[in-house]
């Protein structure tokens, strides 16, 4: 069965995408395209560029992330991602979205128009850059006429280049909002503050979905990548349990 999936933003959270697609494949959907947000965003254009599942897995857990966010005088953003345009360079054989094996929609803010933007060709990495510009975290990505930040500040959901499709569409939603304790440093109250915003932006679009994932990553941070084995696993087995029990409302399970 052909489906299209949209993947939110949710920083580590994110690689519970991996686990949604491995699971997807086994049960025999076929992804046609794919839109996204931030993490979102980077799970889409690394599975259209060819690595399965299992490879962009062990990327994630071999990947020192945090070297590749270099420390700045803050006057745009605290950390700079000239490291990271560097990694996304040697990790990415193409230079143009259109060139990736499946449709990607890219989803980033403009925040010189105030516009969601979804990109489906032009320059890769810039565009990818600027879906996940966290605004306060990282500088914002200057493109074309454009000043791109986080695609989830308006639209960490982005259907809306499959709204009016007839394809299956798939809503993955890894963004759930845990009550805390404490918040820590300024980095985590930014990117808290970030992450309760943009819910608003997410339910309302869950309607336009035919079927939404949210796996029960509830107890993760956003930041903490070392457990990304587990939140791959959370995203495989709730996309398993959701798509069986789909499958057998239309008929299509196992008797």
């Amino acid at each position: 069965m052909r489906v299209n999936i949209v993947l939110s933003g949710g920083a580590a959270r994110g690689v519970a995408h991996i686990g949604v697609i491995k699971a997807l494949e086994e049960l025999g959907f076929n992804i046609q395209a794919l839109s996204g947000s931030s993490a979102g965003s980077i799970v889409a254009v690394f599975y259209a560029c060819g690595y399965n599942p299992d490879d962009m897995l062990e990327l994630v857990k071999k990947t020192p992330w945090l070297s590749l966010f270099i420390p700045k005088i803050p006057r745009s953003g605290l950390f700079s991602l000239k490291k990271a345009e560097k990694y996304l360079r040697e990790q990415i054989p193409f230079e143009r979205i259109e060139e990736l094996r499946k449709r990607v929609y890219i989803c980033a803010t403009d925040l010189l128009s105030a516009r969601s933007l979804y990109f489906n060709s032009g320059e890769l990495i810039p565009v990818l850059l600027g879906s996940c510009a966290l605004p306060g975290i990282f500088e914002p990505v200057r493109y074309q006429n454009y000043l791109l930040i986080d695609g989830g500040v308006m639209n960490n959901l982005p259907v809306e280049p499959f709204e009016k499709l007839k394809t299956l569409k798939i809503g993955v939603d890894v963004n759930p909002v845990e009550k805390v304790s404490s918040v820590g440093n300024i980095v985590n109250v930014l990117i808290r503050s970030f992450f309760l915003a943009v819910r608003s932006n997410v339910d309302k679009r869950k309607e336009l979905c035919d079927i939404v994932i949210t796996p029960d990553i509830l107890k993760y941070s956003p930041l903490d990548i070392r457990k990304a084995e587990e939140l791959y696993r959370l995203g495989y087995e709730k996309t398993i349990k959701v798509m069986e029990e789909f499958l057998k409302r239309k008929g299509l399970g196992e008797t």
